[in-house]
This record gives C-alpha cells, sequence and structure tokens, in this order.
C-alpha cells in the first residue's frame, strides 16, 4: 500500500510538473519594431547665369544672348557651345522646366510681343540646344509660362540661350525685365 501510495504521488506531481510547465508563459518576444524610411521627392533647380547686362542698345537690332554673344549658325540645330546658361535639376525626381518673362520696366517700358516689334514693344525668345535650326520661341507677357524642357531627369542639365529684338523707342530711360525659370514635378 505504501508502494502504491508513493507511485500516485509521483504520478500526481509528474502531472502538477507538466501542468506548471504548460502554463508558464514562453520566454519569446512579444513585440516586434519595423523601420520605416522615405525620401520625399522634392522639386528643386540652379541657373548657371543671372544676368543678362545689354548696356546701350538699338532701335529694330537683334541682340543674343549666347556663349560668344552672337547670333548661332541658323542653318544649324543649336549646339550646347552656343548656350550661354545651364539650368540643373537638383531635385529629386524629373521636372517640367518653364520660362516666363515680364514686361520691361522703365520710363514707358516695353511691352513683350510674341510676334512683332513696334514702338516700345520687343521680342524676347529662348531656345535650348538640339532645338530646331533659326528657330526662336518668345514670350509674351500676358500668356502662361512656356514649357522649356519636358521630363529633365534629376541631376539632369539642359543648356539655353536668349535672343532679344527692339523696336522703336519713345524715351531713352534705362529699362530691365525678369525671366523666370521654374521647375515642375514632370506630369
Amino acid at each position: 500500500m505504501k508502494n502504491r501510495r508513493i507511485k500516485l504521488a509521483a504520478t500526481l506531481a509528474s502531472i502538477l510538473a507538466l501542468t506548471i510547465v504548460w502554463a508558464t508563459p514562453a520566454f519569446a518576444a512579444d513585440s516586434a519594431d519595423v523601420t520605416v524610411t522615405a525620401t520625399p521627392t522634392y522639386i528643386a533647380l540652379t541657373n548657371s547665369e543671372a544676368t543678362w547686362a545689354l548696356g546701350t542698345v538699338a532701335a529694330s537690332t537683334t541682340y543674343w544672348w549666347t556663349a560668344d554673344g552672337n547670333e548661332p549658325d541658323p542653318n544649324e540645330t543649336y549646339e550646347a557651345a552656343d548656350m550661354k546658361s545651364t539650368i540643373t535639376n537638383t531635385g529629386s525626381a524629373a521636372e517640367d522646366i518653364d520660362i516666363e518673362a515680364t514686361d520691361f520696366t522703365g520710363g514707358v517700358g516695353w511691352t513683350l510681343d510674341d510676334a512683332a516689334v513696334d514702338a516700345d514693344q520687343v521680342m524676347l525668345g529662348w531656345q535650348i540646344t538640339g532645338g530646331s535650326t533659326g528657330t526662336i520661341n518668345y514670350m509674351e507677357s500676358a500668356d502662361a509660362a512656356a514649357e522649356l524642357k519636358d521630363d529633365l531627369a534629376s541631376s539632369g542639365t539642359v543648356k539655353w540661350m536668349m535672343q532679344l529684338k527692339t523696336g522703336t523707342f519713345t524715351d531713352g530711360d534705362a529699362k530691365s525685365c525678369t525671366v523666370t525659370v521654374s521647375a515642375r514635378a514632370h506630369s
């Protein structure tokens, strides 16, 4: 009988021990971290030239903002060597580059026109490397910005130049305008 009690006690102790082991929580992680990283898309650009100081200009004359200040060969596609300035996409994504200008201020001012020059009226145009032979894109102050370059890759560059055609003048006051190049996300 004593052996039977010892066996029963041993069996109950084993059952109790197994129950306690199963009821005890395991020592495993009860949480895990996930690190999230992201780089924002941002739009930015630089332009290598900030001024075009023409000095005194004559009526009914064409001026060039090119690498050498002269008219590029009108029989050839515009080349990088012709260009005066370089726009660089310093953003993190592809960009569309726009260009726009204000009318000239000072005295009676000069109005921008995209088709003809006249009294106190001028044509201000631009072109990029690879642009069509002899073609200039003219700005008109009343228009919205024009697209200078489509889909400029991040870190990409585009070289560009300008042309000014003067009309006739009704005063001799100094004139100035602002040409703005801006970037927007490529769409």
